[in-house]
């Protein structure tokens, strides 16, 4: 049965039918990413958890193209609970909409690629309310408008990591032609793809790299980049993005021997440790390591 989806005008034409009146707000923001960077992002649930200091969601249904949810939205300081629902309208498009008191909010996201790795979001704000309300309206959206800044500004940083992958050839995985939001919640699962014609293997002095101090960063900032972390009399070997969807690790602290990810609170275990002084070989995560004097010897093996 083939599922009926309302555009965020057919809803809005609903409520003046019943006497709203509506005001628009448009707001846009671009980066360097791709389309699906933001399809996944506006779709990831457990980020709003770990990422954002003004939403948190607490889901109800989640179907694959759709989500129903009670928010907690921060509020002039307040937590304010709001039902919201969410739902991919058409492939680059999703609308959703929630009311607040006595205001109807219809909300509609699009984007766009505008280069090869470049996109621009438009979100459109239809804000409905009776006719007698008409001068709170202004109050509502410079509202919407200081919370739009903070949220682009914890998740325009996520959508750009994930550009600056892909520059470098990774990809995502990614179930048909869009995101769904079930599969945003398989914080286990390892999406990230490695460059299909990079080079696997690195070499180089830990010694040097270290240089004395307790950490170091060598290769690419993804799964062919290392960490070095000083445990004790040992260094553990941590990749540079976690393996679900590439969220940096290089400043997060090292808390009984893993790193946790601060993008969905995945616990990232390292791929290995040695002993300075001490060689040794092993293959442990998908990767060999060899230690031979101060050379170290890290390859990818799938």
């Amino acid at each position: 049965m083939e599922k009926k989806k309302s555009s965020r005008m057919t809803l809005v034409r609903q409520l003046e039918n019943e006497g709203f009146r509506f005001s628009e707000l448009v707001l846009t923001s671009e980066g360097e990413y791709a389309p699906e960077d933001a399809d996944w992002n506006y779709k990831d649930i457990p980020h709003l958890h770990h990422v954002h200091a003004l939403a948190e969601a607490l889901p109800a249904t989640i179907d694959r193209d759709m989500i129903c949810s009670i928010n907690l939205q921060r509020i002039f300081g307040l937590w304010v609970p709001i039902t919201l629902v969410n739902y991919e309208y058409e492939k680059d498009c999703q609308v959703y909409f929630t009311t607040l008191l006595m205001f109807a909010l219809i909300i509609e996201t699009r984007w766009e690629a505008i280069g090869k790795i470049h996109t621009r979001v438009t979100t459109t704000y239809s804000i409905g309310y009776p006719r007698w309300l008409f001068f709170a309206v202004p109050l509502l959206k410079w509202t919407i408008r200081r919370n739009y800044r903070v949220l682009m500004s914890e998740d325009i940083p996520m959508r750009t990591r994930r550009g600056a992958l892909r520059k470098l050839g990774y990809s995502f995985k990614m179930e048909g032609p869009s995101y769904g939001f079930p599969s945003t919640t398989k914080i286990m699962e390892s999406n990230l793809e490695l460059p299909p014609h990079a080079e696997r293997r690195i070499v180089c002095s830990y010694k040097e790299a270290l240089a004395g101090q307790s950490e170091a960063l060598i290769g690419d900032i993804g799964l062919l980049g290392f960490r070095l972390v000083q445990d004790g009399a040992d260094f553990l070997i941590f990749t540079r993005a976690c393996p679900h969807e590439g969220a940096s690790l290089d400043q997060v602290i090292c808390d009984r021997g893993t790193l946790r990810c601060r993008w969905h609170g995945r616990r990232v275990s390292p791929i290995g440790r040695f002993t300075p002084g001490h060689d040794t070989e092993f293959t442990q995560e998908g990767y060999r390591v060899q230690v031979t004097g101060d050379q170290l010897t890290i390859e990818r093996q799938n």
